[in-house]
């Protein structure tokens, strides 16, 4: 009697990718109310991250000894295992910069002092405190539309990677795929 067993190839990237798609999505059909705009420049990240470790498993065989590298590391060992040199100043490389300087600043700043202005006014003072408008300016620059720029800034930087292998532009959007596999009694 055959014995059945369900199996998924299950990539990391792809719920990272389907996290931050959602976001999108949440925010382009202007259900901006009450969404913070960190947690997008947060999956921002992942989906990259998670990405070049899609492309160097395939790529790189030693891949697992490395992956703990820095993103950076990590694209640059991609960019000369396929014989090509990044230009971190321009396009794509440097909005994976801008990002992961963000993320960096989430994930690892440092409490910093942000004073306002002087105001003649107590309740003035204490309206900014209320609305959160004392930001720092590494903060201010995550707005919304920002965020929404992002997106395409994110499909280009997804699609110049993917390139790197000769593979098709939508490559970092494939998702976990599945089936069953059939065993035949021994």
């Amino acid at each position: 009697m055959p014995q059945y067993q369900a199996f998924t190839n299950f990539t990391a990237q792809s719920k990272s990718v389907s996290a931050l798609m959602s976001m999108y999505s949440m925010l382009e059909k202007g259900q901006t109310a009450g969404i913070p705009l960190a947690p997008v420049v947060v999956f921002l990240a992942f989906s990259i991250e998670s990405y070049l470790n899609s492309l160097g498993s395939r790529a790189i065989p030693f891949w697992d000894e490395i992956e703990k590298l820095s993103w950076k590391s990590k694209i640059n060992l991609l960019h000369k295992d396929a014989e090509r040199k990044p230009d971190w100043g321009d396009g794509p490389l440097q909005f994976a910069t801008e990002v992961f300087r963000l993320r960096d600043k989430l994930a690892h700043g440092k409490p910093e002092r942000v004073v306002g202005p002087k105001l003649t006014e107590e309740p003035d003072s204490i309206e900014m405190l209320v609305t959160q408008a004392l930001q720092p300016d590494w903060y201010k620059g995550i707005t919304l539309d920002w965020v929404l720029e992002a997106k395409e800034r994110f499909r280009l930087l997804m699609v110049y990677l993917s390139s790197l292998y000769g593979l098709s532009a939508d490559d970092h959007l494939h998702s976990a795929h599945g089936g069953v596999l059939v065993h035949d009694d021994p």
